[in-house]
């Protein structure tokens, strides 16, 4: 990689020609964020090559930022080519211990649904095409057998026309076997929305037809039933399963269905339950560690954690328990220390900070199994929105002055209820005018952030609710913060809070806002 690219701009400017050993790259190539690229990838966005890498920038992934909404990270070549080489081993093993999957279908939800195509002022596009496109040649050629969902549902605008359309070609085929999703929430949601249109769907199914409960484009719409046929006898069969559960029993519904693959660490393990007890007969896999900017490690079979990913990118480890020295290969790893990840990879990152932690809980033969446990920063994360301090911070900061509001004490944290969703903590003079008006501000912002805003179209999260506290929240905090484990001596403020359960904790109240149940 270092060779490749020694002659960009930023191999030009560490001398990537004179890196001949791991150590020297160490010494001489410092660790970075996205902070400290935003200068070159803004360069590429306005169209400029040769920045980051030689290769050119085929496209633009967006993902969650800091002190932005959004990261900005350029797809090179090289860089899809090491994706490949992790998802194929992960599809070999899946296909190997399960080999009554390639007897029937797979529903893959990879690109956010319901998002707004984007280019840049250079012309780059931002976002795949087509789910496909992430793996190899002959894996797309291979895996479109299999895809139960034509790719233009992907054209569809609105969350609500993606999981109509989405069902309506999984029902009829009773042989679904694989599930690939991110946040397990997100296929119990389509579940739900699978009951409330049960007698519309079975109706097209047995008609042949797509009826849409909301408007759609005639044009996209003609394209996605232009293949549809009748099928009264699974109509048949689907009404049979409604009448005798009084819902489409998912398990009945797909009674081969064997593995459902969704995230299952951190928070989303909050939301693995529910699938279980819809699918009490399927294997639930967890994710390896895959982020927009490299894939870290894959899932393999039999195991509980994620392999690391060591045919794709060059990876290094910060150890928690001593950051300040060198870090640490993956040959030098060790069962039960907790890392953070650096990436160097072919998309023009070069010991980039993920900032995501992971435990080492053995070993598969000489390479690492590792559990992603959260990510380093102070970043919330129910289901899947990442929401970084600073970004918040920024945020709710601006809300206040634009508003002139100076409250005692404010905060933003979640809250589990259902659907989860964040609440700000505000003690200050009750202008309950201006704190609606704080939290229309805020939840316009947060939505510029492309997870939160996916999250939020989908249903996993409700909007911004406003908590007003009467008196006494900085002795409350700290009460609680002391609670949870610190000492008082060291409790922090914190504008955003990962805990839940604050409300218990508070004395005030809920302000009605206009925001509240709207999504």
């Amino acid at each position: 990689m270092l060779a490749n690219n020694a002659e960009s701009e930023y191999g030009r400017r560490y001398q990537f020609n004179r890196i001949d050993s791991i150590s020297k790259f160490q010494q001489i190539v410092p660790p970075v964020t996205y902070e400290d690229l935003r200068g070159d990838i803004e360069a590429i966005k306005r169209g400029k090559q040769g920045v980051l890498t030689t290769e050119p920038v085929l496209m633009f992934e967006k993902t969650t930022g800091s002190t932005a909404a959004a990261k900005y990270i350029p797809y090179t070549a090289s860089l899809r080519r090491q994706f490949q080489a992790a998802i194929a081993p992960w599809m070999l093993d899946l296909y190997r211990n399960h080999p009554s999957m390639a007897l029937g279908g797979a529903y893959w939800s990879i690109s956010p649904a319901a998002s707004m195509r984007e280019v840049t002022e250079g012309g780059l596009s931002v976002g795949f095409d087509n789910d496909s496109d992430y793996f190899g040649r002959f894996s797309r050629y291979w895996l479109k057998r299999l895809f139960l969902l034509p790719p233009e549902i992907a054209q569809l605008s609105t969350i609500d026309a993606i999981r109509y359309a989405t069902l309506r070609f999984l029902l009829p085929n009773s042989n679904l076997r694989f599930v690939s999703v991110w946040n397990p929430s997100f296929f119990t949601l389509l579940i739900e929305y699978m009951d409330q249109h049960a007698k519309r769907l079975i109706a097209d199914i047995r008609n042949g037809t797509l009826t849409f409960p909301t408007p759609v484009d005639a044009d996209l719409k003609g394209k996605l039933a232009k293949d549809l046929s009748p099928q009264p006898s699974r109509a048949a069969q689907l009404e049979a399963v409604l009448q005798g559960n009084l819902s489409l029993c998912p398990s009945k519904v797909w009674p081969h269905l064997s593995v459902i693959s969704c995230w299952t660490s951190a928070n989303a393990k909050w939301f693995v339950d529910d699938l279980h007890k819809r699918f009490p007969q399927v294997e639930i896999q967890p994710k390896g560690l895959l982020a927009t900017e490299g894939v870290v490690s894959i899932p393999i079979a039999k195991q509980s954690g994620g392999v690391l990913a060591v045919t794709s990118h060059f990876m290094e480890f910060v150890d928690e328990n001593n950051p300040c020295a060198k870090p640490l290969l993956v040959d030098e790893l060790k069962t039960g220390s907790i890392y953070t990840v650096l990436i160097t990879t072919g998309g023009g990152l070069y010991r980039y900070a993920l900032g995501d932690r992971v435990q080492v809980t053995g070993f598969l033969a000489q390479t690492p199994i590792v559990e992603f446990i959260g990510k380093g920063e102070n970043i919330s994360d129910l289901c899947g929105e990442k929401l970084n301090e600073t970004f918040v911070t920024n945020v709710i900061e601006k809300a206040l002055a634009v508003h002139d509001i100076k409250p005692s004490f404010v905060m933003m944290a979640p809250e589990r209820n259902s659907p989860p969703g964040y609440v700000l903590f505000i003690e200050s003079v009750p202008m309950i005018n201006s704190l609606i008006a704080i939290s229309y501000f805020i939840e316009r912002a947060l939505v510029e952030n492309p997870h939160y805003a996916y999250c939020r179209r989908l249903g996993q999260l409700r909007p911004l609710n406003v908590y007003l506290v009467k008196s006494g929240a900085a002795e409350t905090y700290l009460k609680r913060s002391v609670a949870m484990g610190q000492k008082i001596g060291t409790v922090k403020p914190k504008i955003l809070h990962r805990e839940c359960g604050w409300s218990e904790w508070f004395n005030g109240a809920f302000l009605e806002t206009a925001l509240v149940g709207h999504t």
